[in-house]
């Protein structure tokens, strides 16, 4: 075979941008939710998180706060999410963001102690992919 320069470059960065798009789409952002005390009620923060239909997400779950309870709940019923989140043990939870939930805000609580303020998770229309 022979390949000329142009062609040797044009190979190459195709092969870059291949081997990045599919290290993106395996990769799942990190999403950092904390308790935090504010007035004397229990908060899931940030308040609001936005993420897109199809996308990957990581969440990080903590509960750091002494005194109160030893543990909480971290509950997106429209994820199907569901968990227990015990002080200082961050509580990882992967997930796809399924291109069925449609656009809108859904509710992320505690199961345990509905009393608590909830934050929201804000769905986007997955991006429309460039031609």
């Amino acid at each position: 075979y022979k390949i000329d320069m142009k062609n040797l470059i044009k190979i190459t960065l195709g092969l870059v941008f291949l081997t990045q798009t599919i290290f993106a789409a395996a990769t799942a952002r990190e999403i950092t939710l904390e308790t935090k005390k504010i007035n004397d009620a229990v908060h899931w923060t940030p308040e609001k998180i936005d993420v897109f239909a199809g996308e990957k997400i990581k969440f990080i779950v903590k509960h750091d706060l002494e005194g109160g309870f030893d543990f909480h709940g971290f509950f997106i019923p429209a994820l199907n999410i569901s968990e227990q989140v015990n002080r200082h043990e961050p509580k990882i939870v992967e997930i796809t963001i399924p291109m069925s939930l449609k656009p809108g805000e859904y509710p992320i609580g505690c199961q345990f102690h509905p009393k608590h303020v909830r934050a929201t998770l804000v769905v986007k229309e997955a991006p429309k992919a460039k031609k």
